[in-house]
This record gives structure tokens, C-alpha cells and sequence, in this order.
């Protein structure tokens, strides 16, 4: 019987332990993905950003702070323009062709349904989204019936994440994905409240102006209804005093008449 080499036997064993933890290596390495996996999907996340950072929304309304605020929400998601009213707004959207428009509708020199009308008679602009953002619903309706076909409608006021989510939803755009539950500080969730808080008081205060102003100027109408319909009537009167007047006159005149008829008749007789 020969001798077998040495180190063969041990050779064997540290071969069957390394087959072995090999196939541990292995088994412990399922379900994980590979880098170039993780790298696929970091890529596909910084494309989505990307993609949604590159889209253009306008923003017209005539109050800057409802500009700003709006602005702020968008910065980090989308390039955002600014226009003070209807005209404005019509020139920046021909000049840049967002990708969405928001328009408030309250607004002095052209309001939000004679900009949308101005934007839609644009070759370039006519299929451009449009959400209409207003405090005053009713001022809408009255111009424009439920439902609306030609654009969306926000009210105000409205928080940071509807105004995202309406926008995406427009735009067909999916929203990055959220952050994992306990992954933002104590410090951010609080700023990130106040923000919300910050933008519903701004949009707030701005609606109770606007209907301030709408109150006052229908009022205001009010009065001056009722001071031309006044004026009307005094206008009547005077008319009417006028005609009397006239009429009067006329039949002073006459007498007068007669009267020197009869003096010229009585001087006759006495010559």
C-alpha cells in the first residue's frame, strides 16, 4: 500500500472549505443587489429629479407675496417665472413656453379668464396646462360653469404638497420618492411646519384683502347705484319743473298780451 503525499488529505479539506463558505459568501449575498444595481438605481433617481428640475411653471398673480411663497414651494422642483398680471404673463409665457401656468384669477387689468382665453388663442401655448388658483370660488363659477374642461382649479388657500401634487399630476410627472419614515430631524419637521404654516397665513391674509376689497367695491357700487338712481330722479323732477315752468310762461305771455290789447282798446275809447 503506498503512502500518500503529503498535504494531499489536508489539501482536499481546506479545498472543501473553501467550496464551502464560498457557497455561504453566496447564500449570504442573495437578495442584495450588486453595486452596479445600486448605481442603476441612484441613476434613475437623479434622472427624475432632473427631469422634474428642467419642467418650467409660470406663476401670475397680481400679489407678490402669493409670487414668492409660491416660488419658494417650487424651488426646489421645478425653474419657476414670475408675472405680475394678465398681460405680463401673456408675454413671458410666449417668450419662454413653460410647461404650466399658474393663474390666479382675481387680478386688475386682464383676470384669470381673459388671460386664459389670450394664452389659448397662442399656437404655441394652447395645450399648455393651466390650474387657476383663487380665493373666491364663486367669482369663477360665475364666469366659467362647473366642470372645468380647460384647466384645473386650486383654492386658496391651499398647502405646500396639494399645490405639488396637482402640479405633478399635470404635468404626469412622478414625485421623488419620499424619505424614509424617521430619517428627518426633529428640527426639520419642525421647519418644515412652520413653512406650512407660514404659506397658509400668507395666502389667508391675502384672501381675507381680496375680500375686503370685493365687499367695499360692491358696496361702493351700491351706493353709486343708488345716488345715479337719486340722480335720476331729481333729474325728472327738474324736468318736469322745467315743463311747468314753460307752460306757465307761455300763459303769462298770453295775458300779458291781452292786457295790452285791453290798455290799447281803453286808449282808444278815451281818445
Amino acid at each position: 500500500m503506498g503512502r500518500q503525499p503529503l498535504g494531499g488529505k489536508r489539501s482536499r479539506q481546506i479545498g472543501s472549505l473553501s467550496t464551502t463558505s464560498a457557497k455561504q459568501e453566496s447564500t449570504l449575498m442573495v437578495g442584495f443587489p450588486s453595486p452596479p444595481e445600486l448605481k442603476e438605481g441612484a441613476d434613475q433617481a437623479e434622472l427624475m429629479g432632473k427631469a422634474m428640475a428642467t419642467k418650467t411653471v409660470l406663476v401670475i398673480d397680481d400679489s407678490i407675496m402669493i409670487r414668492k411663497m409660491v416660488a419658494s414651494i417650487l424651488a426646489d422642483h421645478f425653474q419657476v417665472l414670475e408675472a405680475k398680471d394678465g398681460p405680463t404673463g401673456l408675454e413671458v409665457a410666449k417668450k419662454h413656453h413653460p410647461d404650466l401656468i399658474l393663474l390666479d384669477f382675481v387680478m386688475p387689468k386682464m383676470d384669470g379668464y381673459d388671460t386664459l382665453q389670450a394664452i389659448r388663442r397662442e399656437d404655441s401655448l394652447k395645450n399648455t396646462p393651466v390650474i387657476m388658483m383663487s380665493g373666491m370660488k364663486e367669482q369663477v363659477t360665475a364666469r366659467i360653469p362647473e366642470p372645468f374642461v380647460d384647466f384645473d382649479f386650486i383654492e386658496k388657500p391651499f398647502e405646500a404638497e396639494t399645490l405639488l401634487a396637482q402640479i405633478q399630476k399635470a404635468l404626469q410627472v412622478t414625485p421623488a420618492a419620499a424619505a424614509e419614515a424617521g430619517s428627518e430631524t426633529n428640527t426639520q419637521l419642525l421647519l418644515n411646519k412652520l413653512t406650512a404654516i407660514e404659506t397658509l397665513l400668507i395666502q389667508g391674509t391675502e384672501n381675507l384683502i381680496q375680500r375686503e376689497v370685493v365687499t367695499r367695491l360692491a358696496n361702493l357700487n351700491q351706493r353709486l347705484d343708488r345716488q345715479e338712481s337719486h340722480s335720476a330722479n331729481l333729474e325728472e323732477q327738474i324736468r318736469k319743473l322745467t315743463s311747468e315752468v314753460e307752460r306757465h310762461s307761455q300763459g303769462l305771455a298770453l295775458i300779458v298780451k291781452e292786457l295790452r290789447h285791453i290798455r290799447k282798446l281803453l286808449g282808444g275809447l278815451d281818445g
